[in-house]
């Protein structure tokens, strides 16, 4: 899928993640409800955690994106990159935490459900306010530093990305847009 510039390629990305973030909160309510709710469903959302928000989208933050602006003199420590990544790891963390309850809930443990809503929590608080700090703060310092060849060598680099994921990058976003209809609506951005 084409874009303008990478920064906007990352941003539509992110806008998909809210969207099955946000689309947890069904499954929050089939569990308050007192309702189990689909293991398939759950397993496709730590599929789609894992294979397009981290192994497509934060790779081409962490291998592409910020070495790139670092590069430009942005420091590797510290705030903003280094608070990035660590926050990516923190959601690799809540994904695993996510997937282990959904274990559970499969083998019946009386405490899956809370565990379940205690992941979804997890995931509800750190997305959200990762991606504001992203699209408000760090992407447009990227593109104040780099001048439009460089968006286009960088946006090469994206598009290489995008062919290694394959056809699931377009499964995914159906998924996403699949999650935001649960809710009827399309998500709130940066809560």
């Amino acid at each position: 899928m084409p874009h303008d510039n990478p920064i906007q390629q990352l941003t539509h990305e992110h806008h998909h993640i809210l969207q099955v973030v946000h689309g947890l909160s069904a499954i929050d309510q089939e569990l308050a409800a007192g309702n189990r709710p689909d293991p398939a469903r759950l397993r496709t959302i730590v599929a789609f955690m894992r294979e397009f928000a981290d192994q497509c989208h934060h790779a081409k933050e962490e291998a592409i994106l910020f070495p790139a602006m670092e590069d430009k003199g942005v420091p590797h420590g510290g705030c903003p990159l280094e608070a990035l990544r660590r926050e990516h790891v923190l959601g690799r963390e809540r994904v695993g935490a996510l997937a282990a309850a959904i274990d559970a809930l499969e083998r019946g443990d009386n405490d899956a459900p809370a565990a379940l809503h205690g992941a979804i929590a997890a995931l509800q608080q750190l997305y959200p306010n990762h991606i504001w700090k992203e699209d408000q703060m760090v992407f447009p310092m990227a593109e104040r530093l780099f001048t439009p060849a460089e968006l286009d060598a960088l946006n090469a680099r994206f598009e290489q990305a995008e062919i290694e994921l394959g056809q699931d990058h377009d499964r995914y976003v159906a998924f996403a847009e699949e999650m935001a209809a649960l809710l009827g609506q399309t998500p709130r951005r940066h809560e």
